[in-house]
């Protein structure tokens, strides 16, 4: 009976320790997730912050874009557009790679016989369109 108690004893003695180590294993873990937690909610707080500035910039831009598209398509500013630019002066055209050369070539030809001597790199040029 007595060494039944001593191994009891043994055994209540060492799940104790381990009991105790565990608990301050679980301090520590319980003391670095608060620290988290901390950060955590620090770093919310400030992304919060920085999410209503982009909102509220964000929605100026869209009143300024809106104004801006509302002016753009008044009355006045088409008659301004009109007197500004008789001409459909803003449209693009595409030149095809052969009017290009044509163009440079004509250059090319007419900056020769503007000058007395003939420059051998022009001529190259010239050869090569």
């Amino acid at each position: 009976a007595m060494e039944n108690k001593l191994k009891r004893k043994g055994r209540l003695g060492v799940e104790i320790e381990t009991m105790k180590s565990d608990l301050r294993d679980t301090s520590k873990s319980l003391a670095e997730d608060k620290k988290f937690l901390a950060d955590l909610s620090k770093n919310c707080n400030e992304k919060a912050k920085e999410m209503e500035e982009v909102k509220m910039t964000r929605s100026a831009e869209l009143v300024a874009i809106g104004d801006t598209i509302k002016m753009l398509n008044d009355d006045d500013a088409l008659d301004l557009f009109k007197k500004a630019l008789p001409s459909p002066s803003l449209l693009q055209t595409a030149d095809s790679p052969e009017d290009i050369k044509k163009a440079a070539l004509h250059a090319l030809r007419s900056h020769r016989r503007g000058r007395s001597h003939r420059d051998a790199r022009l001529n190259l040029i010239a050869m090569a369109l």
